[in-house]
């Protein structure tokens, strides 16, 4: 391994610091100016150096969104291991990911990045970039692919060092993953908006399409081995990395369950995407009535094991002892995707644990906040982010609330409450009607 003098890394974090100083006092973001500060550096400790005939290659890969994301993203991480056999390969996550990336097969290293972003502080944001980029600094990467959700990522992809470095373009990025950026909170003089477009634009050293080679984020991902490597990806599919004793633990967990098996989410992060627990009830019931199975609880949080309490009172003690097996707060995240491989089909809200059960190949059905006649731009953002390679219903309300439908046309993801909105006018026949279907 080519390791670097803590010299060279000095060198480096300095030259940014004296940017940052230089920023600070005049309040300019200016990129020259930046890579007037930080590239004589870079060359003078190595990093632009471009590999030898036969040097092995230094790889990074930055993914910086949540579990949910991540899991999407698995295929092509495999796939650069394919695709490059020999070469140190390091993967960056952000905290949420950790549970699933430890354990990924196809990387010699992880770093887990723990700072959730913060845009109105740009001295902090910077800061703590710098000091994520020390750790990275150690290694001279000649190639970095960044995965970008948050408009600090492309500044830390370039902080990194990396020689080359690859992202998808920053209109479609932005068209993609405004949400994550809350633009509402932002100071005007200093915008996400412009964060991310500037870096993507100015830092990378080659942007591709996210869509040029299909209409779901996952291909999005693929996409940098089908453009810049020009190599047909052999394997398309997702997986999930959890451990023997992961496995063993989900066997036991379902001693008692009688097949087919339904896993039930009721919670989530974003509380919009919160469909009613008492109406999924109503559905546990419907299905009962037609159908002998067991049903799997699983979820972290407050939010999941009160919902989980209002199904039990929902459906009555005697059906939910006999037909309901509650494991909120009492699995981890590995032990929740090795027993999604053991259930016949997942039913839940739209959030990270349903793209873990499409990996584990349950057929899908989801009740989702966004209106159906919400317009797009280039994707249809409930098909982009849909169950990838599995059966799905994606039940959707008809049309945002008047609250949501301001101004129209919507913003681009239609409902924008902070709590169980638009989704509340779907109905429990509508979404055991997408249950007929899926099982038939």
């Amino acid at each position: 391994m080519n390791e670097v003098n803590q010299a060279d890394i000095e060198l480096v974090t300095n030259a940014f610091k004296n940017y940052l100083a230089d920023f600070l006092r005049t309040q300019n973001f200016n990129l020259d100016a930046l890579k007037n500060f930080v590239e004589p550096a870079f060359i003078k400790a190595g990093y632009r150096n471009a590999p030898k005939v036969g040097e092995r290659l230094n790889l990074l890969i930055i993914h910086d969104a949540a579990i949910g994301d991540f899991v999407l993203l698995t295929g092509a991480i495999r796939e650069f291991r394919r695709l490059y056999p020999d070469a140190y390969i390091t993967l960056m996550v952000n905290e949420g990911a950790m549970p699933l990336a430890e354990h990924c097969p196809y990387v010699d290293e992880i770093f887990e990045n723990k700072q959730a972003y913060k845009a109105d502080n740009f001295n902090e944001l910077f800061y703590w970039n710098l000091s994520v980029a020390r750790k990275l600094l150690t290694r001279r990467y000649h190639l970095c692919y960044a995965f970008v959700h948050r408009p600090n990522t492309p500044l830390l992809t370039y902080m990194s060092g990396a020689y080359i470095r690859m992202a998808h373009n920053a209109d479609e990025v932005l068209d993609t993953f405004v949400l994550a950026y809350e633009p509402e909170k932002l100071k005007e003089s200093f915008s996400s908006n412009f964060l991310l477009k500037s870096t993507l634009e100015n830092l990378m050293t080659q942007t591709i399409s996210m869509y040029r080679y299909g209409s779901h984020v996952v291909d999005a991902h693929f996409s940098f081995v089908d453009d810049i490597l020009k190599a047909p990806v052999k394997n398309r599919e997702l997986e999930l990395w959890y451990t023997p004793r992961d496995k063993a633990d989900a066997r036991n967990f379902l001693q008692t369950a009688q097949k087919p098996i339904y896993a039930i989410s009721a919670g989530g992060r974003e509380k919009r995407k919160h469909f009613p627990p008492e109406k999924y009830a109503e559905l546990m019931k419907m299905i009962l009535a037609e159908d002998n199975v067991t049903f799997l609880i699983l979820g972290g949080g407050k939010t999941d094991s009160d919902s989980a309490q209002i199904i039990r009172q929902s459906l009555g003690e005697e059906i939910f002892s006999r037909r309901v097996i509650d494991l909120t707060n009492k699995t981890t995240y590995r032990q929740s995707a090795a027993l999604l491989t053991f259930c016949d089909m997942y039913i839940g809200n739209d959030t990270g644990i349903m793209h873990v059960a499409a990996a584990a190949k349950c057929p899908v059905l989801t009740p989702n906040c966004f209106p159906a006649d919400l317009p797009s731009n280039r994707a249809d953002y409930v098909k982009f982010f849909s169950p990838y390679h599995v059966p799905y219903v994606t039940v959707q309300p008809s049309h945002a609330l008047d609250e949501c439908a301001v101004n129209k046309p919507y913003v681009q993801y239609g409902c924008r409450a902070s709590k169980p909105h638009c989704i509340e006018q779907i109905s429990t026949q509508d979404l055991f009607h997408g249950y007929k279907i899926i099982k038939n």
